[in-house]
């Protein structure tokens, strides 16, 4: 008895299998590495996919009794190169290889990737060294008309060419696919796809591997441009990061912690798993910077692209690393904490198996992953505790656990900020302690700069670096931290001799102290007695003696001729056309309304300042002046003015000294009191504030209000909008612009005004 095989069996192995077109074309480039090609040429033209590569090629019996032997490998059995490493003629070629290269596929069954990209297959191949090609056509059809029919009976065709009867160019040795019949369309955008797929089948993650020697080219249809597939992944691995790097040997496994190019911590300890060997893994996490700076290299989000990706042999293994693959529980996990794990969408990282072991083989379902053996259960093991779990306690214990200005800071940035911090220093240095708390775990290298936390201070952290230079490797390292504890021991000798005269010297001290806080307090009582001198009023009642009553009698006749005055100039303004005086007239009336201002002014306060009134400018602290006279001539019991209006006075807490005319002063508080007045107000404000050296005061009224389109011309002579002659505000912007400041009002009917006046230094 024996076994019959049904035509069906192509449909198994074929395109039931690989389900997938780009897995297909995966496979079979491939195919191309195994034959030791440097260069595969992959060329879409009218329902038509050609590969090509440069590979060893086959003769007539490769073709025979490995091509066309289904499910056989002879690279399983260490049959593949035979004749190429023993036979002579290919001696030549021999020296040109490298010899030291695996295999990325030995399952037998990868040829039949091409039934998934059409129904037929036409193959020509060309011995290393032969002038004799060998054409095989295969129509995947046949098989697929009888399911009762054998496999082996479906017939293959093929034909021994000459050399220069093939019409391909520079077809010197290798192996070309024309698939035709397409059974599925591929435009610019499927196209696109795989190359950017074809560009993270091989590792990006170490460089030096044979993988990276290896060349894809693409063209597209009706295109003379041959492109050759970038690794854009090499380009991100650039990007500065927090990254985690396993080298896992037969014994030990070796592991780094950088962030952002500066080393962390190096550790190595023994392999659990001693059937595990030759394996890396790099994990990095993406902050923000590194994320934005990843959408700008690869033209997409993390979201969209990031994940744990595994290579076996250099080549990429699928499904693993595919956008919303989560083949190891990573997104699973952190669903249960986001606060408290990581997710794929902020890692990018490789498992890289080269050892070439049946431990690590594919499922025969090409995008369906490695089988699941007790060595690749193991494999997860060391991934999850010793890559993912580590880089977590970093990122989120240590990196995420700082305050929100730091951490938005750290987030952003290309360095590593949170180093700098003391706090950090001595989490990373608990962090590390924790990991040498293990059995044979040596510390091979950290960061030196956390040598400046050795303090006798903190006898915590001190004892835990020296007790991680005692397990380090780093003959350097250990020096240096037994060095600097020597150094710090020493100076706190030389602390405790100091400490003992001190103590000896102890009461003189304080005695001294005693006799400064004597001192420093009567300094203090003479500097408050000096500030109220300096804060002085500037309107304090002087001693005018025997004279009093008669300067009183003078300031009443003073005080009823310059009102005589004022009321015929506003008689005569009355009588006036304003708009037909000339600006020298105009001058003339505001010259004699301001000096008339002055002579009130004077006769108001005449026996109540103690300054020099013959002085035409003083140098004082204008807010003091200002709430003084307030205060002196309309809020006192003693008052000069009395006016209908509440008067709230501001409340002075700051200096503000500047040269300024008392009697300009005087006049603009006057005529804003009376302005208020006359607009019906029952109460006005004066306040102020500094900013930058620089003093605005706000006068502020509840008073019938302007109208809008009055507002730009109330500092006109002549122009009012009450009672008033119109000169009192001409008068107060004369005064402000030779202060060299700036006036403004805001106005709102019904409501009041407030007029803004803005003094520079």
């Amino acid at each position: 008895m024996e076994f019959k095989i049904s035509s069906e069996l192509k449909n198994i192995i074929g395109k039931d299998l690989i389900v997938n077109d780009e897995v297909a074309i995966f496979e079979l480039v491939k195919n191309s590495y195994d034959a030791y090609a440097t260069r595969v040429d992959i060329i879409f033209d009218n329902d038509k996919i050609i590969i090509r590569d440069n590979g060893k090629g086959m003769n007539i019996d490769d073709i025979k009794n490995k091509w066309l032997f289904v499910a056989y490998s002879a690279k399983k059995d260490n049959l593949e190169d035979q004749d190429i490493f023993t036979q002579k003629q290919y001696q030549d070629y021999r020296n040109k290889i490298q010899t030291k290269r695996g295999y990325a596929g030995a399952k037998g069954i990868g040829r039949f990737s091409s039934d998934r990209l059409g129904k037929k297959l036409t193959l020509y191949a060309r011995k290393v060294g032969s002038n004799t090609v060998h054409k095989i056509e295969v129509n995947w059809v046949d098989f697929e008309k009888n399911s009762q029919e054998e496999f082996i009976n479906i017939p293959v065709t093929y034909q021994k060419l000459s050399a220069s009867k093939v019409s391909f160019d520079n077809f010197t040795q290798g192996v070309i696919l024309e698939i035709t019949n397409l059974r599925s369309q591929w435009d610019d955008l499927k196209i696109e796809s795989l190359k950017r797929s074809l560009g993270k089948l091989i590792n990006p993650f170490e460089v030096n591997t044979q993988s990276n020697h290896f060349q894809i080219y693409i063209k597209k249809q009706n295109s003379l441009l041959e492109e050759p597939v970038k690794n854009e992944l090499i380009d991100v691995l650039t990007l500065k990061t927090t990254k985690i790097e396993l080298v896992i040997d037969k014994n030990k496994i070796t592991t780094k912690l950088t962030d952002r190019g500066t080393l962390v911590y190096e550790i190595e300890e023994d392999n659990p798993f001693n059937y595990i060997d030759n394996i890396t893994i790099i994990l990095l996490y993406l902050n923000q910077k590194a994320r934005n700076n990843f959408t700008r290299i690869m033209g997409v989000t993390t979201k969209e692209f990031a994940n744990v990706m595994l290579y076996n042999n250099g080549f990429r293994v699928y499904p693993y690393g595919e956008p919303g693959d989560d083949s190891f529980g990573i997104d699973k996990r952190y669903q249960q904490g986001i606060r408290r794990y990581l997710s794929t969408r902020n890692l990018i990282g490789s498992i890289n198996i080269n050892n070439y072991s049946e431990e690590f083989k594919e499922k025969s379902s090409r995008d369906s992953g490695l089988i699941e053996t007790e060595s690749f259960k193991a494999l997860k093991k060391i991934f999850w505790d010793k890559a993912l779990k580590r880089l977590e306690k970093y990122v989120v214990g240590i990196q995420w656990s700082l305050d929100d200005n730091i951490r938005d800071k750290d987030n952003n940035s290309d360095v590593p900020n949170n180093l700098s911090s003391i706090d950090t220093k001595y989490k990373i240095i608990d962090l590390i302690s924790n990991l040498t708390n293990k059995e044979k775990v040596i510390i091979k290298n950290f960061d030196v700069d956390f040598l400046n936390i050795l303090d006798k201070s903190n006898n915590k952290i001190t004892n835990k670096l020296i007790l991680l230079a005692e397990k380090s490797s780093n003959k350097d390292l250990k020096r240096e931290i037994l060095l600097a504890h020597k150094e710090i021991s020493n100076l706190e000798k030389e602390k405790n001799i100091l400490e003992k005269e001190l103590k000896d010297n102890y009461d003189k001290l304080v005695q001294q102290e005693k006799q400064l806080e004597v001192e420093k307090k009567e300094k203090k009582e003479v500097l408050i007695k000096l500030e109220k001198e300096q804060k002085k009023s500037l309107f304090q009642q002087s001693i005018i003696g025997t004279e009093k009553e008669q300067i009183i009698g003078l300031q009443h006749q003073i005080f009823h001729s310059s009102s005589r005055i004022n009321r015929n100039l506003k008689l005569l303004i009355k009588t006036l056309d304003m708009e037909k005086l000339t600006e020298k007239q105009k001058k003339y009336i505001g010259v004699i309304s301001s000096e008339t201002n002055k002579i009130n002014s004077i006769s108001r306060f005449i026996t109540k300042a103690n300054f020099n009134l013959t002085a035409s400018d003083i140098e004082e602290d204008i807010l003091i002046f200002m709430r003084d006279y307030i205060n002196e001539l309309y809020l006192s019991k003693d008052k000069i003015i009395d006016s209908n209006i509440k008067i709230i006075n501001f409340e002075v807490k700051d200096v503000y000294v500047m040269k300024f005319k008392p009697l300009e002063i005087t006049t603009l508080i006057d005529n804003f009191i009376q302005n208020s007045d006359k607009a019906n107000a029952n109460e006005i404000s004066f306040s102020y504030k500094i900013v930058n050296d620089k003093l605005e005061i706000f006068i502020k009224d509840n008073g019938r209000g302007i109208e809008s389109s009055y507002i730009d011309n109330i500092f006109d002579l002549g122009y009012t909008t009450t009672t008033g002659s119109g000169i009192g505000l001409f008068i107060v912007k004369n005064i402000i612009d030779k202060l060299g400041g700036e006036i403004k009002v805001v106005s709102q009917i019904n409501v009041g005004t407030e007029f803004i006046i803005r003094f520079s230094k």
